[in-house]
């Protein structure tokens, strides 16, 4: 019946009885609560450590207020862009909720409700997060006076506010959901997809500000003025600041809110499949409850903070490498208490998500870091010309997609396997009975080993995301640092001798780590589509006797088999699905070099029309090249994000589930090698040239630095706006589609139009 599903219920009776299942009472009461807990006496810690700090400046405190003030003016403009976006899908969103209660005006209602309360979370996580860290950035600069090992401890902790937010609000917001709706599942999708919405918003606005400033700034400042980096004269540089917290704080916090919160919900979706063919509910509640566990490795990282100045990446790999391992220990022992002596296999499979990001994170190091080979080609290749450093740093980032890829791949096949095998023992030694599901049905032999094997890269999925805070921690320590350093150069009448050189060296940490997070997002990015993808085809094949449709119910039902190759339909999705993240790139990058363009525009106007502007005899109109880029970002933001939206649900309606199965396909591998060549391309263009400022091939205002700021050029927006909104890409289309399965179910007008299939 279209207003009753009898899993739901069946769901809720099998709750009632909280003997027969302690353990997933256990994870719901205790072990999620207690997470929470902690993650706010940590916040409390964190922030009486920040605000106890001494003021010892006065010039570069007023500096960092410009920055605040401007990065706050930003979202707030941004959140009223938001608000437009979610009024417009609002009312989509909530019809597909409908069928999921007896009334359907609560349906709607409750469904709307919950995709605002995704977004808000999302939009609120990264805005908190980047208010953290532009008090940091003053903060890191004044302990740096004293004690530059100090500084590098603030800056994680400024960080740290972000890697706990972002895990515990999603945690907060889908545990409370669950409770509220008495475990309606369906319900939560939209969660995902509010959070997806403002994730897109958040990246690609960000980007699109920051990289607009920073080409600005640096083509006319650094290129044709040829002043120093972050200097006090350039029009531009408030902006540039500006931007990294609004696009390295708050869209990053917002991209990886939103992946989180995909695995766990879909690993939630999947659950309640599994628990149709087992009778457990343990299944429901296993990945949200290892995510929140991960938060623990996060504080354990703190054991690890001195950095030694000489030999920096050791910093960084020493709490990269604590983590996994802490998080290694919580995945042996949370699998056992969930799963028993079987739990083993969804161990391995749990260890194989966290070693595939791990090896993400090495390979970035790799191909981006000036110390390796790759990177010192690029800076080779400026001596002659900037075509040869741009033509170096695309190869590199052409070359750099196939390892990630092929982990990532062999991660999938691996963890599948792990699955499967659970499966089949867990079937026919733990549970002892033919396959027959809650209802007394016959189970389909071939969903009970597809569901398994999901379920084992769910695992996998879920189990990357434990390092997620850790991830965050460091990825907003590099924009910090980014800030520190901008805020003493542009104050240097109250800043020591050689403080800017300390955190130059922190500075150069601070990309790598940002370049790391772009890598491991893309990572997590990929095993979580894949699960979404999964769960989408059990959810419509589960969902097809219970919703009315046009298509035959028997062929969404075997949904499996009914997605062919060499079906035409299942072709041009996949064309169409590995077009989106060009189409959402060439929009992307279009709109910063517009920015950039107005950015350049009025940064020479400054210099020509200001006396003694450039000499440093004046002050230079800051709020100008803020305006500039921010409308820019405001009005190019909207386009991108509606376009896929709309293309992802045009197809739905027209040909259906099968036809979008073959569309996420498609999006998954075009995204996941566009977003790893934009990423590390971009990254290995911007540390070249920071190579050679530190002394190669002639360092500063040589013929190899102008020739590397142009390759810089060329890959901000790759690396930083165009990059980095693949991954979130890769989810929210995934999101899209499992949120609107129901009207995609009732519609699929032109399937039948193909005999082929029937």
């Amino acid at each position: 019946m279209l207003f009753e599903l009898p899993v739901i219920d069946a769901l809720r009776e099998t709750l009632k009885n909280l003997g027969a299942h302690p353990i997933y009472f256990i994870c719901l009461f205790i072990i999620i609560p207690i997470t929470l807990l902690c993650s706010l006496a940590a916040l409390v810690l964190i922030f009486l450590k920040i605000n106890g700090l001494e003021k010892k400046t006065k010039l570069m405190r007023k500096i960092n207020g410009y920055i605040q003030e401007g990065s706050k003016v930003y979202l707030n403009q941004q959140a009223r862009m938001l608000l437009v976006v979610l009024t417009i899908l609002f009312v989509p969103v909530g019809l597909t909720g409908i069928q999921f209660l007896a009334s359907p005006f609560f349906g709607f209602l409750i469904t709307g409700i919950i995709f605002l309360v995704g977004s808000f979370s999302s939009l609120a996580a990264g805005y908190i997060g980047m208010t953290a860290a532009t008090r940091t950035n003053i903060l890191v600069v004044e302990a740096s006076m004293e004690d530059k090992n100090e500084g590098f401890k603030i800056a994680y902790y400024g960080g740290m506010i972000t890697g706990i937010l972002n895990i515990s609000l999603f945690i907060l917001g889908i545990w409370l959901i669950l409770i509220i709706t008495n475990a309606n599942l369906y319900l939560i999708v939209g969660f995902s997809f509010g959070a997806s919405v403002s994730a897109l918003l958040a990246q690609v606005g960000g980007g699109i500000y920051t990289k607009s400033a920073d080409i600005g700034a640096d083509l006319v400042g650094k290129y044709e003025m040829e002043i120093k980096e972050d200097d006090p004269s350039n029009p531009a540089i408030i902006a540039d600041l500006v931007g990294d917290n609004v696009g390295d704080c708050a869209g990053r916090g917002a991209d990886l809110f939103e992946s989180a919160s995909s695995d766990a919900i879909g690993g939630m979706i999947l659950g309640l499949s599994l628990f149709i063919m087992t009778g457990n509910p343990i299944f429901i509640i296993a990945n949200i409850t290892l995510i929140a566990l991960g938060t623990f490795s996060l504080y354990f990282t703190t054991l690890f903070l001195k950095v030694n100045f000489k030999k920096t990446s050791r910093s960084v790999w020493k709490v990269f490498i604590s983590s996994t391992i802490f998080n290694l220990w919580i995945l042996l022992g949370l699998n056992l208490l969930l799963f028993g002596p079987l739990g083993i296999l969804l161990f391995f499979s749990s260890s194989i998500g966290l070693i595939a990001a791990f090896m993400a994170i090495f390979f970035t190091v790799y191909y981006t870091s000036i110390k390796y080979k790759h990177t010192k080609r690029v800076a080779e290749a400026s001596q002659e010309t900037a075509s040869l450093n741009v033509l170096s740093g695309l190869s590199t980032g052409l070359l750099s997609t196939f390892w990630p890829i092929v982990i990532f791949g062999i991660g999938v096949i691996f963890s599948f396997l792990f699955g499967y095998y659970f499966g089949i023992n867990y079937y026919y030694e733990v549970l002892e009975i033919d396959p027959v599901n809650i209802f007394g049905g016959p189970v389909n032999y071939i969903i009970l080993i597809i569901s398994f094997g999901i379920w084992g890269v769910s695992m996998a999925s879920s189990s990357s995301d434990t390092i997620i805070s850790t991830i965050l921690s460091y990825d907003t320590f590099g924009p910090i640092m980014d800030n520190a350093a901008g805020i003493v150069e542009m104050g240097n009448s109250e800043a020591p001798e050689h403080l800017r050189e300390h955190l130059d060296d922190l500075d150069a940490m601070g990309n790598t780590t940002k370049a790391i997070s772009k890598g491991f997002a893309l990572i997590c990015g990929g095993f979580s589509s894949i699960v979404l993808f999964l769960t989408f085809l059990m959810s419509a094949s589960s969902l097809a006797n219970e919703i009315p449709s046009i298509i035959p119910s028997n062929q969404l039902v075997d949904i499996f088999n009914n997605i062919d190759l060499y079906d035409p339909l299942i072709i041009f999705g996949l064309c169409v699905g590995a077009l989106i993240p060009f189409l959402f790139s060439s929009m992307i990058i279009s709109a910063v070099k517009d920015g950039a363009r107005e950015v350049v525009i009025e940064v020479r106007r400054q210099y020509k029309e200001i006396p003694g502007l450039k000499e440093g005899n004046a002050v230079p109109e800051y709020e100008k090249c803020i305006k500039i880029s921010a409308k820019n970002a405001l009005t190019k933001m909207l386009k991108p994000v509606l376009t896929v939206t709309f293309i992802t649900i045009i197809i739905g309606i027209l040909f259906g589930p099968m036809v979008v199965a073959g569309f996420l396909i498609g999006n998954l591998i075009g995204c996941l090698i566009i977003g790893l060549f934009f990423s590390i391309s971009g990254a290995t263009l911007d540390n070249a040239k920071k190579g050679i400022e530190l002394g190669l091939y002639g360092g500063k205002n040589s013929k190899a630095h102008k020739a590397a700021i142009i390759g810089d050029t060329v890959g901000d927006p790759l690396k930083d706006a165009a990059g980095p909104s693949m991954n979130i890409i890769i989810t929210t289309i995934n999101t899209l589609a499992l949120t609107f399965l129901p009207l995609f179910i009732m519609t699929g007008f032109l399937w039948e139009i193909f005999p082929i299939i029937t």
